[in-house]
Order: structure tokens, then sequence, then C-alpha cells
């Protein structure tokens, strides 16, 4: 920077932003002593140096700052005036707006009277009109109050009309409600009396709709129900006589579900510490009739409320009420709200199936479970007669029924864990029958005395269930459980090898003991088919699967007998291609056919080493697996004899009459009469 700060200097001429030695000072976090400090530490001349040179920046910058207003000074000049004419105006502004402020306090001091005149005569005529408001209230309210006294009868008591009591009390709470009357003298007198008769009318209500549910009167339970609308008590009303029954079923459930309480209800104390098992003997029986009798008057109550119930709702859906025409149906219940009969359904049917599933646990159940799982069809027949009931009671044409069809899933479910266990110990002990009788092993087999326990076995599962159509189905798959398990085991026990196709000899002991099985098996399946007529059609469709799998089996053990006989009596038939039937020789007019002779050779010994073995014996008037595979083995004899006998060639005059004589000599009747034994066999 020159000296004396020259114009022709070129820092001062120049754009100073531009100048590296203005930076530090353009910056927001310009710290003096900071710059001074870094000046003379990073400088080799004097602080006197350093001075000099900044006030020669201070004379170029105050250079610059003149030559820029000279420039500037036109426009400096023109903003000057601006802001002398903006102050003029303002003046005239202000000028105004003292003018208006004074207009518009001359015009305050004109309105605020009358106002405040306004607003005290507006606040003394709200006070007239609450006044005038509480005592319409009041003159109303007494008015209603003698009205309802005199409902009251004197001399019993009671009342006039208990519906019109009940209005006058809920129009009187109305009141109460829209006004506050409180600390009133007169009003306060009769709060006590109005209390009293509002339980006293309650009271009333719920007596009477006790009775009309208990005695079925449409009518009373009808007056009960406008009495609690008028009280605006309806939909409380139909949930406590809900809670009510609920409550009282649940308290049922536990105590004759509970071992230790039901023996000292059956009048003899358990053998166990814990009290959970009776004794044996008379006893045990008593203790039984005890339970019994106790879920039979449980399941009474279950259709008692169930009823009572689905009586209330029948009057609540179609009365209405005499003044508004609101249906009562439509005031308790929601849009999406459940009948009241569905809720209690389903409140019940859940109760018990909580109540039965812990008397089915193995360590609280005790005797209880015990009892109820070896006679669940007792109890399964309990709760299917006690819904048949309910849905008698509560069938009337026009109105809904309590219960659906589909409902008594939901009833016979609760008792599901003593119908899988009974189903399980069924499948057992049918297991254990089938086992006995037929092992799965290569062992002799068994007498025909544990055959007929098996069969006894599953007649009486079957017979024990019959009245149930829906416990005869479930039985009826576990007896086909248990035929599944028994055609598995024959088959394990089933001889195979080349010798069952053996037939010219005598039985081999391979052949007599699948022989013996198929017999068994056949006993078993005609045992089982002669029971289906009898059984309900789901239960029969049950059984028919299983019985093909047992009757697959019994034919499939004596099948390759049967193959083998047919195949040597078709190698004997055939044998009529080299009888020679094309001479005219003499000697074959009175002598039989070697072929016809071997076939009935073969047929005889067939009857006597084969079908003799199976019992019962093949016959047209027994059906069974064997006559019909000896009837299939005749027909295929016959038809193979028909069919060879018709094409042999040549055939000479003379071979015709032999082959004719010998179709109708005593030998081939012999053939007819051997096949037709095997199909008439004694």
């Amino acid at each position: 920077m020159g000296k004396g700060g020259e114009a022709s200097d070129p820092i001062a001429a120049g754009n100073l932003q531009d100048d590296a030695a203005y930076t530090p000072f353009l910056q927001d976090s310009f710290d003096a002593t900071e710059f001074a400090s870094n000046a003379l530490a990073g400088s080799h001349t004097t602080a006197q140096a350093q001075t000099r040179m900044l006030q020669d920046r201070i004379q170029g910058l105050q250079l610059s700052l003149r030559e820029e207003v000279l420039h500037r000074r036109p426009e400096v000049l023109q903003q000057a005036a601006q802001l002398r004419d903006s102050e003029t105006a303002m003046q005239g502004i202000n000028l105004a707006v003292e003018t208006v402020q004074s207009a518009l306090q001359r015009a305050k001091a004109l309105i605020m009277e009358p106002y405040s005149q306004l607003q005290l005569e507006a606040q003394q005529l709200r006070n007239l009109h609450s006044t005038v408001e509480m005592l319409r209230h009041v003159i109303q309210r007494l008015k209603l109050v003698a009205k309802l006294k005199q409902q009251i009868d004197t001399k019993s008591g009671g009342y006039q009309d208990l519906a019109k009591s009940a209005k006058l009390l809920a129009d009187i709470d109305t009141i109460g409600s829209e006004a506050d009357l409180a600390g009133i003298d007169v009003i306060e007198a009769d709060s006590e009396f109005l209390h009293s008769t509002w339980q006293d009318v309650q009271g009333q209500a719920e007596v009477a709709l006790q009775r009309g549910i208990e005695t079925l009167s449409q009518a009373e339970v009808g007056s009960a129900l406008q009495v609690y609308f008028n009280l605006g008590l309806l939909r409380k009303a139909v949930s406590d006589l809900l809670d009510h029954h609920t409550r009282q079923f649940g308290s049922s459930i536990k105590d004759i579900l509970d071992p230790k309480k039901l023996s000292v209800g059956a009048g003899s104390p358990a053998s166990t510490p814990e009290g959970s098992r009776p004794g044996h003997g008379h006893a045990t029986t008593k203790w039984q009739e005890h339970l019994w009798q106790k879920l039979g008057v449980l399941m009474e109550r279950l259709r008692v409320s169930i009823v009572a119930v689905w009586h209330m709702q029948r009057v609540l859906a179609k009365k209405r009420d005499p003044l508004t025409h609101v249906l009562f149906i439509d005031e308790c219940l929601d849009e999406k709200s459940p009948m009241p009969s569905e809720h209690l359904w389903t409140s019940l049917t859940t109760l018990l199936m909580e109540g039965l599933a812990v008397a089915a646990a193995p360590v609280k159940g005790g005797f209880i479970r015990e009892a109820l799982t070896t006679q669940y069809p007792r109890l399964a027949a309990l709760l299917e007669e006690i819904f048949r009931r309910v849905v008698h009671d509560t069938d009337v044409k026009g109105v809904m029924p309590a219960v659906t069809a589909e409902q008594q899933a939901e009833l016979i479910d609760t008792a599901a864990p003593f119908q899988n266990a009974y189903l399980g110990a069924s499948l057992t002990r049918m297991s254990d029958a089938v086992t006995a009788a037929f092992p799965g092993t290569s062992r002799t087999l068994t007498s025909s005395a544990e055959l007929q326990k098996c069969i006894a076995r599953m007649h009486d599962e079957v017979r024990v269930v019959a009245d149930s159509p829906r416990l005869s189905a479930l039985t009826a798959k576990t007896v086909g459980k248990a035929l599944q398990l028994m055609a598995e085991k024959a088959e394990y026990m089933t001889f195979a090898g080349p010798e069952m196709r053996q037939v010219g000899g005598p039985s081999s002991s391979g052949q007599q003991r699948n022989m013996r099985l198929c017999s068994q098996l056949q006993e078993v399946h005609r045992s089982l088919l002669t029971l289906l007529p009898r059984l309900q059609p789901p239960a029969a469709a049950a059984l028919m699967a299983p019985l093909q799998a047992v009757q697959a089996v019994a034919i499939e053990a004596v099948m390759p007998i049967f193959k083998a006989m047919v195949e040597a009596a078709e190698e004997i038939i055939l044998r009529l291609h080299i009888e020679g039937f094309a001479d005219g020789g003499q000697q074959g007019m009175t002598q039989a056919s070697a072929y016809m002779q071997a076939l009935i050779t073969h047929l005889t010994h067939c009857r006597a080493e084969y079908l003799s073995q199976f019992h019962p014996a093949p016959s047209p008037q027994v059906p069974s697996f064997v006559s019909a595979l000896t009837e299939r083995m005749a027909c295929r004899v016959l038809v193979f004899f028909v069919r060879h006998a018709s094409l042999v060639r040549p055939l000479s005059n003379e071979g015709k009459l032999r082959l004719a004589k010998g179709a109708a000599c005593p030998c081939a009747t012999g053939v007819r009469h051997a096949v037709m034994v095997m199909l008439k066999y004694a």
C-alpha cells in the first residue's frame, strides 16, 4: 500500500475483497488478539512496521469507500429524497389514525352503557328461565309422584298396574337426570319413597318373570318384560337371567364331578385318602348309580335352562312397546349379538366341556373318569336324549328353535375325552381278541373257541352302541380297524410255496392250513355280514371296506389251490382231441372215454381232498367265499369242455355219435354230477 493513499494506488482503486491482505478481516470468526499474535509471530519486522502496514491498509480502505460514495452519489441523493417523502406521508397517516381512534373512543362510550344494561337483563332472563324450568320439573315430578302413589293399593300394598308404575318411575328418573333438583326439600322428601318403590317394582318384575318362565306363560313373561322395558332395564334383565343360569349350571357341574362331594352324597366314604375312588362290589355300584343320577339331574337342568331362556326369547321376538312400537328383541340385542338361547347354549356347553375335561384328567378324575370312560355309551345316550328333548320342547311352528341339528355336535364334543378313551379301549379289547385268534405267526392255527370269542367281542362292541347312529358309526370304524388288523395278521399266517399248486395227491399241511384259515376268515365275514342289515347305514358303510379286505385275504389264501384244480381239469379235457373221433370204431360206443373217466376221477378227488376241508362246505344255500370260487371253477370247467368239444376235428359220422353218446352216457352225466356236487356239496 503506497504512502498518502493516492487514488492511483492499485489497492485503493481495485476490489478490496480480492486482496489477500483484507481476507482475514472479512471472516465472521475474526479475533483481533489472535490476528495480532499471528502477525507478530509470523513476520520478521517490528511491531511498528506492522502497525504502519495496518494504517496504510486502513487509509486504502477509506479511499475506496470515498470513491464508492462519490461514484454512487446520485443514487444516495435519490434515496434520501424518497425517505423525506415517506416521512411526510407517515405524518399524514398518523394524523388519520389518531382521528379514527378518537371516533372509536366516542363510539365505545356510546355503546358500553346500553351493552352493560342488556348483559345484566340477559343474565336476569337466564336466571328466570332456569328458575321456571326447575319449577316446571319440580311440578312435573310432583305430579308423577302423586300418580305413582295412586297406583299403590293401600289395602294389599300392591300395584294396580305394575307396568304403568314402572313407567312413572322411569319418567321421574328422567326428570332427575334432566335437571339438578338436589337440595329442594319437597324433592328430598320423596327420595326414600321412590327408592323403595323402585326396588319393590323391580323385585315384583323379577318374581313375575321367574314365575312366567317356570309355567311357560307368555302373558306373564310379556308383562314382566314390559316392566323391565319401562324401567330401562330390559337389556340388564336378559343379561342377568343368562348369567343366573350360567352360574347355576357351573356350580352344579363342580358339585357333581367332584369325587369328594360325590362320595359324601353317595353315603360312603372313598377308600383312598384323596376320596377319589370307591370301594368294590356294592359300594362301586352305589357310587355309579349316584353318579348317573346326578348327571341326569345336571342334564335336566341344562334342558330347563335352555327352554326357559328360549321361552323368554320367543316373547322378546314378538312383543313391542305399545307407545314406541319398539321390538323388545331389538332393544336388548346389538346387530351382531347372538340370540339369548344361542348365547346360553354356548356358555353351558363350554362349562360342561371344561368340567368333563377336568374329570377326564388322569389324576383328578379318579373313579368318575373310569366310570364315564367304561360307560361312555350311556353318557352319549344321555347327551343325545337331552338334546332330543330340547329340540322337541322348543319345536313350535313359526318360532325359531332353541338349537339346531348342527349344535348337537357341540354337546357331544363336550365328552370328547371320554369318547376317545372309550373308543381306544374298545379297539384295544378287539385287537387283543384278534391277536388271540390270529397271532400272525406260522405256528398252528388257533382254536375255534378263540375265533368265536373274537367274533363275540366285535358283536358286543357293536350291540352296546346300536341305539346311537353317531356312536355306532364311530364304533363301526373301530371294528373296521380291528378287521384290518385281522386281515394283516391272517396274511402273515398264510402259507406260500410250490406245494400250494399240487393237487394230484392228498392235500398238504400247507394247503390244509390255508383252507382252515380261509374258513375262519369266512366265518368272521359271514357273522359280521349278517349283522349289517341291523345297523345304521353309516355304520354298515364303515364296515364294508374292512370286510372286503378280510374277504380278499381269505380268497388269496386258497386261490392257488383253485387255480391248480382248474388247470388240471383243463389238461384232462384237452385229451379229447387225441381220442380219435375220425374213425368209426364201435368199441367207443359202449365204453367211457378215457378223458371223461379221468375228469370224473379228478373232480371227485378235488371234492374229497379239498372242498370237504372247508367249514361250512360250499353250497348255493349258504353264500361264502368258497361257494363263489367253486361256482367260478365249475363254470370254467363246463365252458372249457363245451368249447373244446365243438372244436374236435376231424370228426366222422361215427365220431359224432361217439361224442354225443359220450356226452349223454352215464359217464358224461357223471361229469355234470361231479360239477353240481361241487356246488351243492353238503
